[in-house]
């Protein structure tokens, strides 16, 4: 038998971190049931705005690792942020036992607690940051962590990041991250972002574009500013709906493809067919499975109304751009619950409700003589053929 070895075996080297690119997600939620996401995915909206404005992130990941991830390009290297969004209605300011309890799940098991969760992800190579955003603010001992990233060197800076990350510990033991770093590191590179309402998300992004186009030289009118955002909103929602493993592309959207989208969207609504045809009315009733008859009577619908709008006999001008302002408004509210995925309405269906909703408006607008139904239906169809409205969800 062989003398015992008195020195220490060589040890392995490290095995190297994959990048955050190539991990899989650590868990996967569904997203059939689509209440309640709005506000997530107009935050998503809004970084993908930041990030074709210029000054935001290189690339957003939407529900890929977290609800939402930021890639951020630092000269040569690349930093992951990880947003977790939290619009619940808590009744109180984020506390930190909030913030480190553990939920309840099926059997009897407790889920991981949100600081749990987002410090979970620092498992790659490269540098790893974090974010919540929430509807309401956090309490005091939690507020340091809304000083913005380039606000927090100083002393006292840190030393009040550093007195976070002491009460999390108080509260949730030694937690650390699978790369060995613990609820310091979290709390130095946290920031915590707070959105009172989806409203309040969805204006910013209005203002967002506005500013896009301008730096572009593109010009639209309101209502078209409105339908370009709509379609960017299902972008965003179509890329959460992408399976995280086998579809890791659909679910990054990155600056340069995306702007060229972007802009290419901005030209087709622009620059519609030209309104003497119904080509565009034509092919958005077809594309919500209309019959040919009805296509047939909403184009003559559609040429009687704009011959009332070029030789007036039941409408004054006045009445008709109030009915038009109306119609616009009431067709763009109906559009925006379409897409956000409130109306569970097919083409059909959402023709129907439009058609409905039209009638409603006509009785209430205060008009010197009440519009006809054809009237009504005329516009609509007018504003399709404008590429202001449509009957399926934006694609």
């Amino acid at each position: 038998m062989p003398p015992k070895s008195t020195t220490e075996p060589p040890k392995s080297p490290p095995v190297p971190k994959p990048s955050h690119r190539d991990l899989n997600p650590v868990e996967q939620g569904g997203r059939s049931a689509r209440d309640g996401f709005e506000y997530q995915d107009q935050i998503a909206v809004g970084k993908c705005l930041d990030m074709l404005i210029g000054g935001g992130p290189s690339e957003v990941w939407c529900e890929a690792e977290d609800d939402i991830v930021l890639v951020w390009s630092v000269d040569s290297d690349e930093q992951f942020e990880f947003v977790q969004i939290k619009k619940v209605n808590i009744g109180q300011a984020w506390t930190v036992a909030k913030l480190c309890s553990q939920e309840p799940a099926a059997a009897g098991k407790k889920k991981p607690s949100i600081l749990e969760r987002s410090l979970a992800h620092d498992r790659g190579a490269e540098t790893c940051l974090f974010r919540i955003v929430s509807s309401w603010e956090p309490c005091s001992d939690l507020t340091p962590l809304k000083r913005q990233r380039d606000q927090r060197t100083d002393d006292d800076a840190r030393e009040e990041l550093q007195g976070v990350g002491s009460k999390l510990q108080e509260h949730a033991g030694k937690l650390t991250s699978p790369n060995g770093r613990g609820l310091d590191f979290w709390a130095s590179a946290t920031y915590w972002e707070v959105r009172a309402t989806t409203e309040d998300v969805r204006n910013a992004n209005h203002v967002k574009v506005e500013r896009l186009l301008d730096t572009r030289g593109v010009w639209l009118a309101p209502d078209q500013k409105h339908e370009l955002l709509d379609r960017l909103f299902r972008r965003v929602q179509d890329a959460s709906l992408a399976d995280g493993k086998s579809e890791k592309a659909a679910k990054r959207l990155k600056r340069s493809e995306l702007l060229q989208w972007f802009l290419l969207q901005a030209d087709a609504i622009v620059h519609p067919t030209h309104s003497g045809t119904s080509a565009n009315l034509e092919t958005k009733l077809t594309a919500a499975s209309v019959d040919d008859t009805s296509i047939q009577v909403a184009k003559e619908q559609r040429r009687q109304y704009l011959a009332e709008s070029r030789r007036p006999k039941y409408l004054t001008d006045d009445d008709r751009e109030l009915l038009e302002s109306e119609v616009v408004a009431r067709l763009h509210r109906l559009k925006t619950q379409l897409d956000a995925g409130e109306l569970p309405d097919n083409g059909r269906q959402f023709l129907s409700r439009c058609q409905q909703e039209l009638l409603q408006l006509r009785t209430t607008l205060p008009c010197t003589s009440k519009p006809t139904e054809g009237a009504m239906y005329g516009c609509l169809y007018e504003v399709m053929n404008r590429c202001l409205h449509r009957l399926v969800r934006a694609s």
